[in-house]
């Protein structure tokens, strides 16, 4: 019974770690005509502390969003959408952001439905002692996820298929 549960949860969480993020809207909210809106960022690339273009679609009309960078939340703007539901932004990315991967989001409704995009702050240059200078890289921040996905799903896996034969066998099959 054990077993069964473990690989049940690990196949689970395999499943959900190789989906990825959630970039529809409709993580936290509850369902709404509002539920599908995207939010996309120009450029998607950028510096720490740079202004970029934030726009949304498919919004709530006549409604004030807020606006988020994301790798710990922080509020970079609010607009105010058209009578279609669409905005367009400028924000300034917080100078503080680490180079790699993180996600702007948008508040689409009342229903608080919240709709992101992947976005990649790049990395700065440290110079070493002798003036060389050393790239500051960072990782996307799903690739964890998906390696500890493909792990958990085929250990789930082991533990399905070690359960069947234990039960072939004591069934004599």
């Amino acid at each position: 019974m054990i077993r069964k549960l473990v690989a049940t949860s690990a196949l689970t969480l395999g499943a959900l770690a190789l989906i990825g993020p959630i970039t529809p809207a409709s993580a936290g909210g509850v369902a709404s005509e509002y539920a599908d809106c995207v939010v996309t960022v120009d450029p998607a690339s950028f510096q720490a502390g740079d202004t970029v273009t934030v726009r949304g679609t498919g919004l709530e009309p006549n409604f004030t969003t807020t606006i988020e960078f994301n790798s710990v939340a922080v509020q970079v703007g609010t607009a105010l959408t058209d009578s279609l539901g669409a905005f367009t932004a400028q924000v300034k990315i917080p100078a503080g952001a680490v180079g790699g991967g993180h996600t702007i989001t948008a508040v689409c409704d009342t229903a608080a439905n919240v709709s992101a995009t992947g976005v990649t702050v790049l990395g700065t240059t440290v110079t070493t002692g002798g003036g060389k200078p050393l790239a500051r890289t960072g990782t996307s921040s799903t690739e964890p996820l998906v390696a500890a996905g493909g792990i958990a799903l085929l250990v789930g896996t082991a533990f399905v298929l070690v359960a069947r034969r234990r039960r072939n066998a004591h069934a004599g099959v």
